[in-house]
């Protein structure tokens, strides 16, 4: 579906890394669902890929793990996008997330350049959520005011505001001392099904009020504990586990990818390039993988957009016009 990429980020490259996985269950009796991740080694890569370090791992590991939960809920093969955006010194987190445990995340590159190391201040101000199907065509688009500069609570909000889902949802990362890495990243979400009774409902808000800290199910070397995490989530209620599932960062981005992007720029840009016999170089926003153009390849572009002819207008009388 998805080209892999080694999951062990820059800094890590040749140590043993831990396996990340999400576990999926529901009740037996009660109408509950549960998905508990653990994303550590995967949101480690992709905080290396940005060289994201403190605070910056921490809100894109957070962002990742949203969108690892939201994702597990597509009830077909497709892609969740998540965007926290905020006013102040990081302007967003996006992350995006496949029902398979592949993801990808970003943050703007000037943000990370501007923030450095020292604490952030961030003013929460809205939460996107975008659910594409298998081609990558638009499915919805929900966008909801964030209470909190948490993932959790946003990601629960979104939930009960959007989808009329009641829910939930933990996360936590923790960077480590010098904050060059995350000690672990991961959370869980609990949802109530439709059916659930108000008895099953009052009785699963008590247990997560008294669930210890994410951190306490973290192992050094080895992440989360979820086998214990979802044990205690699910309190009294008897549980089956349906599905358990690797996490592994993805990127789609490639050369072609790359051309493509490049026919939407204008052809009097493009035909600069050319004469001047300039290599246009570009990189992924998420992978931070650099690509290439160079004038012969940018000319060929130019020949098959002559050749390509150019798209009819809209009849104006077709339906939905």
């Amino acid at each position: 579906m998805y080209p892999k990429i080694n999951t062990a980020a820059p800094e890590k490259a040749g140590q043993v890394m831990m396996t990340d996985k999400i576990i999926r269950a529901t009740g037996e009796v009660a109408e509950l669902r549960f998905v508990l991740v653990d994303a550590t080694a995967a949101a480690n890569a992709v905080g290396g890929f940005h060289a994201a370090h403190g605070y910056a791992r921490v809100l894109l590991g957070e962002t990742l793990v949203s969108s690892l939960l939201l994702a597990s809920g597509l009830k077909t093969n497709g892609t969740v996008q998540v965007k926290f955006q905020f006013s102040g010194d990081f302007s967003l987190a996006t992350a995006d997330a496949t029902p398979m445990g592949l993801l990808r995340g970003m943050i703007p590159a000037a943000d990370l350049k501007r923030t450095g190391d020292f604490e952030p201040l961030l003013a929460p101000q809205t939460m996107t959520v975008r659910k594409l199907n298998e081609r990558g065509s638009p499915i919805s688009e929900s966008i909801v005011e964030m209470p909190s500069e948490y993932a959790g609570p946003n990601t629960s909000y979104y939930l009960l505001q959007s989808e009329q889902t009641k829910s939930a949802v933990g996360i936590k990362a923790q960077a480590n001392a010098d904050g060059t890495a995350l000690d672990f990243c991961g959370g869980y979400l609990v949802e109530a099904f439709p059916k659930a009774d108000e008895k099953t409902l009052a009785i699963m808000e008590q247990v997560v009020q008294s669930l210890p800290p994410i951190s306490n199910y973290h192992r050094p070397g080895e992440g989360l504990d979820l086998g214990e995490l979802l044990a205690d989530l699910a309190g009294p209620f008897r549980y089956t586990v349906h599905r358990e599932l690797p996490v592994q960062p993805f990127c789609p981005c490639s050369s072609t990818g790359v051309m493509k992007a490049l026919s939407g720029l204008p052809r009097e840009e493009l035909e600069d390039v050319a004469l001047r016999q300039e290599t246009m170089e570009l990189h992924c926003d998420y992978c931070r993988k650099r690509y290439q153009a160079t004038p012969d390849q940018v000319r060929d572009l130019l020949e098959k957009m002559d050749a390509s002819p150019e798209p009819e207008e809209p009849d104006g009388d077709a339906p939905g016009s």
